[in-house]
This record gives C-alpha cells, structure tokens and sequence, in this order.
C-alpha cells in the first residue's frame, strides 16, 4: 500500500501515533508538509516572521531525522483539502493520514479532505487522550476548575510512541524547504529578547534536558512563574508544544521522572497544571467550533458591545506599543520585537484591550495570532474569550488592573525599562 502522512502541528518524528500507524501499514510512505494558503498566504492574518522562522527551523530539523534513514520530505503547497488529493493521484497513493487537530477550522479541512481521499486520522493532541476522558465530550465542565477535578481524580497518561523510521517505507521525493522571502515575509534584526528560540524537536528536547536537569528550574517554576524578565523563570516550552515539536506527554513523563530522582513539590505540579489548562481548551474548542470566535462566544444571546468611536485608533496604539500605559506599551513591545510574550504579560494586555479600552476581544487575538511564536487556535482564541467573560453562557468579567499588577511583579520598572525606549505621552 502506499500511503502519505502529512505533518501539520505534530513536527515530530518520535511520540506521532498517526505516523506510526502510518508506517504500520504502509509499504511506500510519502512523507509530506504542506505550506496552506490559509495560514502563509491569507490576507486577513499572515503568519508573523517569528513563528514563520520558527516552523522552517523545525521543517529543517525534522528534514534532517528523515534523511538519516535515507528519506526525504516532500513539500506541497495549498490547503491540505486542494493540495493533498492531486498530489495523491500523481503518486498513485491509497490512503492518506493525518494527526487531529480540535480547532474549528482545521477540523472543518479534515472533514473537507476526507470526503475526497481515504483518509485516516489518530489523535494524540492532549496530554490526556480524548478516549479516556472520565466523561463524554458534550459533558466537558464549564469551568477550568471543574475539569482538572473530574480528570485528576483517577487519570491515565499514556506512554510515549518510540519512533520507528526506517528507510525501506520512506520514498524519496522532490522539493526543496522555502525561505521566508518565498512567501513575501520581510527578514526582522535578531531580537534582543530574554530567550533566544530556536525551531524543532532537537532544540525543543536540549531546552527540556537544561530545564530540567541541568539547572532544576522546575523545582521552583511556581515561585517564578509570574516573573517577567529572564530565561528561566519560565519553561519557554510552549513554541514546541504549539507546533508538535514537543509532545504534552513527553513533558509529563519527564517530570515524573524528575519527580522520582528529586521529589515533587508544588512547582513540579505546576507545570503538569499548566498543561491540563491547555488540555481544556483544546477539548473546548472541540467541543464549542465556531462559537469559540463568535463576538460573545458562548453567549451569543447577549447583544454585541459597541466599541468606542475611535476604536481603530485606540488598537493602533495598543498594536504598537503606545498607549497611555507604560506597562502594556513594554509587553506589548516585546511581543513584537520578538514574538514572545510572559503569560503574566498577556493577561495584562488582554485586560487591558478589552475592559480598559473597550475593544472586541477579537481584535487582540487575531493580533496574537499573527504575531505570537507560541501560537495555537485553541489556547489562543480560549484564553481570550476567557479573559472577555465568554466561555460561559454568562458573562464573567476578568479584570486586570494594570497598575496594581505592574507594581507587584515590575516593581522597581526594570522589566517596563528595558522596553520602553522614551516615556510615552498620551
């Protein structure tokens, strides 16, 4: 049988069911990316230089797995709902398979392909699997609160898959990995950020290993994990995670092991509560579709607030780092400068866009979209519509004051210094 496995948000070669299935059943297995019009070429929101160089630099590092076993990657370029069916017929392939994404429209592309291939999916997108949630989807709790209860109760995290590559089933294919300038993405100065990321599971894996083991920053992520400067006082893991590079899993048995060696604390269960965050809004989004970006989310009875008379301005200078706030003006500055952004900082400027400026929250997350190198639909669009008091059927306002919040986590201005170049008047 010959078959094609396309990467999508698991660009990893190791902890990838869909591709080991793949390779299971397959004897020829073309092993494919494809570049979606959708995300590098859509007009409304263009993927950012940052998580654009990032996800070469990963392509790039997952090419050099393949190559190793004497195979090579194929690059197609189209929605994987146009691109996939043609390239298919040209190499006379019989079933296509695919790792599931929950995000509403990559699973509307899923539905899409399927009705024009034979197509296979598995899913492993979450640290906990779908199938062994202690409850049916439709079920999933309203609140975070509730869910990281119900789960943790009596939960089963699943072994990770060894990768079995080898390069009798890899055919060799053509193409050539594109640059940012194929795509009319302008090259940015390197950034002069806290953390210097750089794309694929090798890096990702040397940043857990160092993280980890080499300095035990997750004995005391807790304490730390609100700061707002520096390298460590955050894992930085969420780029890898975004993309696939890293699996959920991996970073959970890796604490457990960790835990065994060292003992588990407080900070040790923070990183695993922090994955179970981003396990809720995966199931969320999987859950809720389109009503995640719709104006009111889940209350869609409610009528849609009118923004101010000047909001394109009041975004513009929320976009680029000169609002009123010296405090939003630096968070926002760093994400820019270098695609990355403290969870603490986004919060801030969440709040801020949305109950200080009385912008529509989707304004920001799209803004984050293109911008963020840590970007992913569910967690993205989630926190947000969390933030704007939406994930329910009635509204709960999450109000960041961003005074208070700057003097107890940048209270000698070190943090808003090193990103504000001059003093910005209103």
């Amino acid at each position: 049988m010959v078959g094609v496995f396309c990467f999508r948000n698991d660009l990893r070669l190791h902890d990838n069911l869909a591709l080991q299935q793949a390779l299971a059943v397959c004897d020829q297995l073309f092993l494919v990316y494809a570049f979606e019009d959708r995300i590098w070429k859509s007009k409304h929101n263009q993927i950012g230089f940052f998580r654009a160089q990032f996800l070469l630099e990963s392509l790039y590092d997952i090419e050099k797995g393949i190559s190793q076993v004497g195979g090579s990657m194929t690059y197609i370029f189209g929605n994987i709902e146009d691109s996939i069916p043609p390239f298919m017929d040209e190499v006379h392939a019989d079933i296509c398979f695919l790792s599931e994404e929950n995000s509403w429209n990559e699973k509307k592309a899923e539905n899409s392909l399927s009705q024009k291939v034979h197509l296979k999916t598995a899913y492993d997108k979450t640290l906990i699997h779908l199938a062994d949630l202690p409850f049916s989807l439709d079920q999933l709790p309203d609140s975070f609160s509730k869910f990281r209860k119900s789960v943790e109760t009596n939960w089963n995290i699943r072994s990770c898959i060894s990768s079995d590559l080898t390069a009798s089933k890899i055919t060799k294919s053509r193409g050539n990995l594109p640059a940012l300038r194929d795509f009319g993405i302008t090259q940015k100065t390197s950034p002069k950020g806290y953390y210097s990321f750089t794309g694929g599971s090798t890096a990702g894996r040397k940043r857990l290993h160092e993280w980890f083991w080499e300095k035990g920053c997750i004995s005391t992520y807790k304490k730390t994990r609100n700061q707002l400067k520096g390298a460590d006082f955050s894992s930085h893991f969420s780029p890898w995670i975004a993309n696939g590079s890293l699996s959920p899993r991996e970073i959970y048995h890796e604490t457990k092991k960790y835990e065994a060696l060292h003992g588990a604390n407080e900070s040790t269960y923070w990183l695993i509560f922090e994955l179970l965050w981003r396990d809720f809004f995966q199931f969320f989004s999987r859950l809720h579709g389109r009503k995640v970006f719709h104006p009111c989310g889940l209350n869609q009875q409610k009528e849609i607030d009118r923004e101010p008379d000047q909001a394109d301005l009041l975004f513009f200078r929320w976009v680029n780092g000169c609002t009123a706030n010296l405090f939003i003006n630096a968070n926002i500055n760093e994400l820019n400068q270098t695609g990355w952004m403290s969870n603490r900082g986004r919060q801030n400027v969440a709040s801020y866009l949305i109950h200080d400026l009385g912008l529509d929250w989707r304004r920001g997350a799209e803004w984050f979209e293109k911008t963020l190198i840590d970007y992913d639909p569910c967690s993205n669009y989630g926190n947000w519509l969390y933030l704007a008091g939406y994930c329910s059927e009635k509204k709960t306002v999450r109000y960041f004051n961003t005074t208070i919040q700057s003097m107890v986590y940048d209270p000698k201005g070190e943090y808003t210094k090193d990103w504000i170049d001059s003093p910005v008047s209103n």
